[in-house]
């Protein structure tokens, strides 16, 4: 057989990829990385994706994990090409995502000696990394192979469950590194082993505390959690829900949620509850974090993940276990029910959506153009929002649309938005609502729609510069804010769409604003960032007024 050791030890690390779950592939391509390319281009059952940058290409494979739920694979060559793979591993990490990360290597003989194309790889990304392992070079002994069942069985605990996140499987390969193309028999499905894992659980505990009242319930991104039983125990117990933007429960029509938290909290910070249930992770509007950080109640915190997210204040309890099984389970509790909560909050939130939608009628600037082009959406697209503006305004203003949210919620960052959205639009319709600053920032992403023709709209909210930093107190140093925050970049944006083929409308914030109906768009839209800001604010004195109006009328 030729290249028998490279042949034999490759073909089984992509055969047990593909049998722990891995179905889609991205290929930055590279020369070391020749062999992990090759197999996974020959396997039959695997799509693969071919990317010529980095850092999109990770950021791309986040996308796809979004879209399915399945772990994904992400190759690259030696040297800096994997560094760029950074970010997106650091967002996977806190995310909670199944990226697994293959870089091709040099042999060990050629690291540290200054040979080309050779950095230190091994452990690179430890911060930011559930598994990790250096492999060996390929030889014929039987040793690599238990080395590549232990490995898939320790590393495949990762890829699912309350423990996800990235794993990095560093392939040192010596020349020649063409494997054998015709070994096909190699990479055909074996099964592998499977973990039970429990999801029942004793919840007599807190009887006594749900008995206390007046309970509210704040939801945030649960990832493709089944949300049925949420609804169930909110009715049954009179529970009123946070629906943050991204916990999908803004979809349904139900008197319990909540779709205006975000100005709520903002305007009525002196709510009292005996008791909260958090579920998910921690919710985007920094007013509601603001409030719970400084409630006394108990709170109880109901999230997948081994290593919870405490923030914004440690809970008092948690149960690491998927909502469903927990709601389930509070269903079957005979628990007595005195909860007053849920009529006063169905007040306030139907008070903030006549004060919100008046407001989009009234006024023109970045926010009622974010609220008038999530209404033209249909139900069956995904909405994804960038970092800082988008998603915040996202928060307020989403409140008749039905679609499916998302966003790199992990670690906030404004790289990689454009890759990870395209990565979804492998999957589904994509409307991208973006700022300037984060579109320049990942216009290389753009070129996977050039390749693919992904079905997306890219909706840039162009302020010229960094629009969230408005808000913050930096603002208030004039003479520095701009150079240094506000960062003016004066980007036309037809030319990028010319170049990645994408067709191209623009409008400023007083137009009409129509979603194009093309489903290969770049639809620039001017705004203001100073009259955002103003118009944020006059937003807020309403609402306090409205819901000043409101208590005093009861």
């Amino acid at each position: 057989m030729k290249n028998e050791a490279l042949t034999r030890q490759v073909f089984h690390v992509i055969k047990r990829l593909y049998d722990y779950g891995v179905r889609e592939v991205v290929i930055a391509p590279g020369s070391r990385s020749t062999p992990l390319a090759m197999a996974f281009e020959v396997h039959s059952e695997l799509k693969t994706y071919i990317h010529p940058d980095e850092r999109g290409a990770a950021f791309f494979a986040l996308g796809l994990i979004k879209a399915t739920e399945r772990p994904v694979a992400v190759i690259c060559t030696s040297g800096t090409a994997a560094s760029n793979f950074t970010p997106a591993v650091s967002e996977a990490f806190i995310s909670g995502l199944p990226l697994i990360i293959l870089t091709g290597d040099r042999p060990h003989e050629l690291r540290n000696v200054g040979a080309p194309q050779a950095i230190d790889q091994v452990r690179m990304f430890s911060n930011f990394i559930k598994f990790e392992i250096d492999f060996p070079i390929a030889d014929l002994f039987e040793s690599p192979h238990d080395l590549i069942e232990a490995t898939f069985l320790q590393a495949s605990h990762y890829f699912t469950g309350s423990d996800r996140g990235p794993v990095h499987f560093n392939l040192p390969f010596r020349e020649p590194l063409i494997p054998d193309l015709d070994a096909v028999e190699l990479l055909q499905a074996e099964p592998v082993t499977s973990f039970d894992v429990g999801q029942s659980v004793d919840l007599s505990g807190l009887k006594t505390l749900i008995q206390k009242g007046n309970g509210i319930m704040v939801v945030g991104d649960c990832q493709h959690q089944s949300l049925g039983s949420i609804l169930q125990a909110a009715e049954h117990y009179r529970l009123p829900i946070i629906a943050d933007i991204l916990s999908h429960l803004r979809q349904h029509e139900h008197h319990h949620i909540i779709r205006t938290g975000d100005t709520l909290f903002k305007c009525q910070p002196d709510i009292a509850a005996d008791f909260i249930i958090r579920v998910g992770k921690p919710v985007v509007s920094k007013q509601l974090n603001q409030w719970l950080a400084k409630q006394k109640c108990p709170q109880i915190l109901v999230q997948e993940k081994s290593e919870p997210d405490t923030f914004p204040v440690v809970p008092d309890y948690h149960f690491n276990m998927k909502p469903a099984a927990f709601f389930s389970s509070m269903l079957n509790m005979d628990v007595e029910v005195h909860n007053s909560l849920v009529d006063l909050f169905k007040q306030y939130d139907d008070c903030l959506t006549e004060v919100i939608d008046a407001h989009v009628e009234s006024v023109d600037d970045e926010g009622t153009v974010v609220a008038r082009l999530l209404e033209q959406i249909p139900e069956d697209e995904i909405v994804f929002f960038g970092n800082s503006m988008p998603i915040r305004d996202g928060d307020t203003f989403m409140i008749h649309s039905r679609a499916r949210v998302f966003c790199n919620r992990g670690a906030n960052g404004i790289d990689g938005v454009v890759s990870t959205a395209l990565g979804m639009a492998a999957h589904s319709m994509v409307n991208l609502f973006i700022g300037d600053i984060s579109m320049y920032h990942d216009m290389n992403g753009l070129i996977m729609h050039k390749l693919e023709r992904f079905n997306i709209r890219f909706i840039v909210l162009n302020n010229n510069g960094g629009g969230i930093f408005s808000y913050l107190p930096q603002k208030k140093e004039e003479q520095l804010f701009e150079r240094l925050y506000g960062t003016p970049l004066n980007l036309d944006f037809s030319h990028a769409a010319a170049l990645y083929e994408l067709d191209y409308t623009s409008a400023a914030q007083s137009d009409e604003i129509t979603l194009p109906e093309s489903t290969h768009a770049l639809y620039e839209v001017i705004t203001d960032r100073e009259e955002n800001y103003q118009a944020h604010q006059s937003l807020y004195r309403k609402a306090k007024v409205a819901l000043g109006a409101l208590s005093a009328d009861s």
